[in-house]
C-alpha cells in the first residue's frame, strides 16, 4: 500500500514545513536559505550550493562549525547523562565551571549558566537586584542590544510595533558617546565626557529611587557596532563605584575572542562587576551563563534554576569549545584576520565612496555604507543591495537592519576561517560595492 507521504517530494515537505512555522525568518534573504550541511567557515543549502559564512551563524561558532572536538565530546555526553535536575551537579558541569573562570578576566571567579544569551542578561539582572536590595532600577544605553526575552527588549533598543509593553520591566536608557557621530562640535572624548555628565544627572535627578546597576557592550552589536572613546569606560566604573552600582558587561557577541583578546573587557581595560556571555561558548550549541565576582555570588534557592539550564550535552560542547579556543590561540587568530580585513577594508574605502567608517577590533568587523561622506547620510537601499548580490556570489554577510538605518555590512565569521575562504569573501564584497555605486550613481 503507498501513503500519501511516500508521494510527496522534498520540496513539498519544504514548502508545507514554511506555513506550518510560527515565526518568520528575522535576517530576510539568508532566511529562505535552508542549511542543510557546515564545516568550519563554509555551509551548504539545499540546493547543493556553498556559502562562506562570514556571519558564523549569529556569531556563535567562533570556533568553526562541527569542529570534531566538539562533536565527539557532545557525543560521548550522550552516553552518559543527558538530563539532571537543576538541583543536582553532573561532572561536566564542574568541569565546565572551572575551564571558565581559569579564563575569566581577574576577580570573576563565579559562573552560572544557562542555555541562551537573553536568559544570562536576566541572570545578570536578577544578580544585581539580590545584591542591591531596594534597588529597582537598571541603567541600559540608547541603542543597546540585550535579547528579545520581554525583560531583555525591554532594556534594548525600541523594537518596532512592540505589542509587549503591559508586560515588560522599565528600564532607563541614557544618551551614549558617538565615535562616527558625536554630538555638534564636540570630539569623541568631549562627547564620551558629556554623556557622563548626563548619566550622573539621571542617577541624582532622574530617577525615582535607587540604580542597581548599568549594563552595556564594550561594542555594540545589533545597535550599529558602535565602539566608545577609553574615557567612557573609565567613566562608567568611576560613577559605578562612585554609587555603589554594579557594572556589567554584556560579552554575548563579544567574548571567547572575537576581538583578538579573550574578552573585550581586557582589550579596552574594563573593569565589571559581572560579564555575560553566549554565542561563541557552546561550538553550535545552546549555552550562556555569567561570571561574577565572589562578593556578589548571592543567590538563594529558587531564584535562578531552568529545568534545561544546565544541559549536560551543551555543557560538553562548550568544555570542548573552551580547551579548543586555547590550544588554537583563537584570539590571535582572530586579531591576525582581523588585522588583515581591516586593512582590506581601509584600501577599499579610498576608492569606494559609498564605505563611510569602517570598524572592528579582532574579526568584530564592519562597515557603515553612506549615501554622502559629509552628511554621513545613511544607505540602506544599497547596503541590501550589497547583501543581496553578495549571496549570489556564495557569501553570507551580516547585515543591520536596526532604526531603519540597515546601512551595516558586518564581516565576522569564524575566528579560524582559513585565510583564502577570508580574501575571497571581501574580493566579492568590494566587487558588488563597486557594482552597486555605479548603478546607483544614475
Amino acid at each position: 500500500m503507498t501513503h500519501a507521504a511516500d508521494t510527496i517530494s522534498p520540496g513539498q515537505v519544504a514548502e508545507r514545513g514554511r506555513r506550518a512555522l510560527l515565526h518568520e525568518p528575522a535576517g530576510g534573504d539568508p532566511g529562505k536559505l535552508t542549511l542543510v550541511r557546515a564545516r568550519g567557515s563554509l555551509v551548504w543549502d539545499d540546493q547543493g550550493r556553498e556559502y562562506i559564512d562570514c556571519t558564523a551563524q549569529a556569531w556563535s561558532n567562533n570556533l568553526g562549525a562541527n569542529d570534531p572536538r566538539v562533536i565527539a565530546a557532545a557525543e560521548a555526553q550522550l552516553h552518559r547523562i543527558t538530563h539532571a535536575r537543576p538541583t543536582f551537579h553532573t561532572p561536566v558541569l564542574l568541569e565546565l565551571a572551572e575551564a571558565v573562570v581559569a579564563v575569566a578576566p581577574d576577580g570573576l571567579d563565579r559562573v552560572g549558566f544557562t542555555l541562551h544569551g537573553s536568559m544570562a542578561v536576566e541572570m545578570a539582572f536578577k544578580l544585581a537586584l539580590r545584591n542591591r536590595p531596594g534597588a529597582q532600577h537598571i541603567i541600559t544605553l540608547q541603542d543597546a542590544y540585550h535579547g528579545r526575552s520581554l525583560a531583555t527588549m525591554a532594556a534594548s533598543w525600541p523594537h518596532p510595533n512592540n505589542v509587549f509593553g503591559p508586560l515588560q520591566p522599565r528600564f532607563t536608557r541614557v544618551a551614549r558617546p558617538d565615535l562616527y557621530r558625536p554630538r555638534a562640535g564636540l570630539t569623541p572624548e568631549a562627547d564620551a565626557d558629556l554623556c557622563l555628565g548626563l548619566l550622573r544627572d539621571t542617577i541624582d535627578k532622574g530617577i525615582d529611587g535607587e540604580v542597581a546597576a548599568i549594563v552595556y557592550e564594550p561594542i555594540q552589536g545589533n545597535g550599529g557596532h558602535n565602539e566608545y572613546p577609553d574615557n567612557w569606560h573609565r567613566g562608567l566604573r568611576q560613577l559605578c563605584d562612585e554609587y555603589g552600582i554594579l557594572l556589567i558587561a554584556d560579552e554575548v557577541q563579544t567574548g571567547f575572542g572575537r576581538t583578538g583578546t579573550m574578552w573585550a573587557c581586557q582589550y579596552y581595560g574594563i573593569e565589571p562587576d559581572m560579564i555575560v556571555f553566549g554565542k561563541g561558548v557552546g561550538g553550535g550549541f545552546p549555552l550562556a551563563g555569567v561570571l561574577a565576582k565572589a562578593e556578589h555570588a548571592r543567590f538563594v534557592a529558587g531564584d535562578d534554576q531552568l529545568t534545561f539550564g544546565q544541559f549536560p550535552v551543551a555543557m560538553a560542547a562548550g568544555l570542548a569549545t573552551v580547551r579548543a579556543i586555547l590550544a588554537d590561540d583563537l584570539p590571535a587568530r582572530a586579531a591576525e584576520h582581523g588585522h588583515y580585513a581591516t586593512r582590506r577594508l581601509l584600501d577599499m574605502q579610498q576608492r569606494h565612496p559609498l564605505i563611510g567608517d569602517v570598524r572592528c577590533p579582532g574579526l568584530m568587523v564592519s562597515l557603515e555604507l553612506v549615501r554622502d561622506r559629509q552628511t554621513k547620510e545613511p544607505a540602506p537601499q544599497e547596503t541590501t543591495e550589497v547583501f543581496r548580490r553578495a549571496l549570489e556570489r556564495g557569501v553570507i554577510l551580516g547585515e543591520s537592519r536596526y532604526g531603519g538605518r540597515g546601512n551595516l555590512i558586518k564581516v565576522k565569521p569564524p575566528l579560524d576561517i582559513e585565510r583564502d575562504q577570508l580574501a575571497r569573501a571581501l574580493d566579492v564584497l568590494e566587487d558588488v560595492i563597486g557594482e552597486v555605486e555605479k548603478e546607483f550613481a544614475r
